[in-house]
């Protein structure tokens, strides 16, 4: 039997990355969020053998719930990150473009007026 002071360690340890988790997110650093919710998960799976009363048993359910969310969280972040880096749009620094965009017309449109008769 395990003892409710290492579980309560454990259930602070995951927590606490929980808190880092959620500031990586904001502050948009995927690889340091994806470490942290790897670990938090890890413990995660240890604390769960370790459940002996109804608390604990809520406890870790909370845990689980809301590590699934943070690690939908790092999913999107991961997702949109790719597309914000590649800059389809944009040219280097120091490339012009081989031809303007609106090439210039030297021919002034033809207006035609119609009378009625």
């Amino acid at each position: 039997m395990s003892s409710v002071a290492e579980f309560i360690e454990i259930r602070k340890s995951i927590e606490t990355l929980a808190i880092k988790i959620a500031l990586c997110v904001a502050q948009k650093s995927a690889q340091e969020s994806k470490q942290h919710l790897d670990e938090a998960n890890r413990q995660l799976e240890v604390l769960k053998p370790m459940v002996d009363n109804d608390v604990q048993v809520i406890v870790a359910g909370r845990l689980s719930r809301q590590l699934t969310g943070l690690g939908t969280k790092v999913e999107k972040m991961v997702a949109k990150l790719p597309a914000r880096k590649r800059g389809a749009g944009k040219l280097p620094a120091g490339k012009k473009l081989e031809r303007p965009v609106r090439p210039d017309n030297a021919e002034e449109p033809e207006i035609v007026v119609y009378e009625r008769s």
